[in-house]
């Protein structure tokens, strides 16, 4: 498509163009190249069979439990923790508060926390393990460990530690790290 061809449609108002015959196969076809779109390229859909890599290798190292990688990252982080409010989980955890509120009741149904009003502040729900909870945590990390090493398996450790070390920064909340804060 020529730039005079693509400055026309795109001065062109929207309703009028929606009135406007379909597009054919073609135009569809060289509209879709013009964006320098592909699926198998776009960051977030690597990232996201990335994603079902890891919680493949999750539910295969940890076959047999009733346990989601969320879950797991609650109790680890409990048992680092200790004591901690339920908003503070969601956030040590990267958690918004409905998945936090889901995993915290699953959790609670197989005995391995407990939930009680902050003695300081009632409006927060305190989370702590059970003994069963610190025993089944402590005795289930290394083999979380083991998905780690699974899931980096294709790599070397140097392609490893590059892999996270890049994560962390893309994952990292400053504004400074290239988005502006959008």
């Amino acid at each position: 498509m020529t730039t005079e061809k693509k400055s026309e449609r795109d001065a062109t108002p929207k309703r009028q163009r929606d009135k406007a015959a379909p597009l054919s196969r073609e135009q569809v076809l060289q509209r879709y190249a013009d964006t320098g779109y592909a699926l198998d390229l776009h960051p977030a859909h690597v990232i996201r069979k990335a994603h079902q890599r890891a919680t493949l290798r999750f539910q295969q190292v940890m076959a047999g439990e009733d346990l989601s990688p969320t879950q797991f990252a609650a109790l680890a982080t409990i048992l680092k923790h200790g004591e901690v409010s339920q908003n503070h989980l969601g956030r040590l955890t990267a958690m918004d508060p409905s998945t936090i509120s889901i995993v915290m009741r699953k959790l609670l149904k197989h005995g391995l926390i407990t939930r009680s009003a902050s003695d300081t502040d009632q409006r927060l729900s305190m989370i702590a393990l059970t003994e069963k909870g610190t025993e089944y945590t402590l005795e289930r990390l290394e083999r979380s460990v083991e998905v780690g090493r699974r899931f980096l398996s294709p790599l070397s450790p140097a392609e490893q530690a590059t892999l996270l070390r890049l994560l962390t920064r893309i994952n990292d909340d400053n504004p400074s790290n290239g988005d502006s804060g959008k």
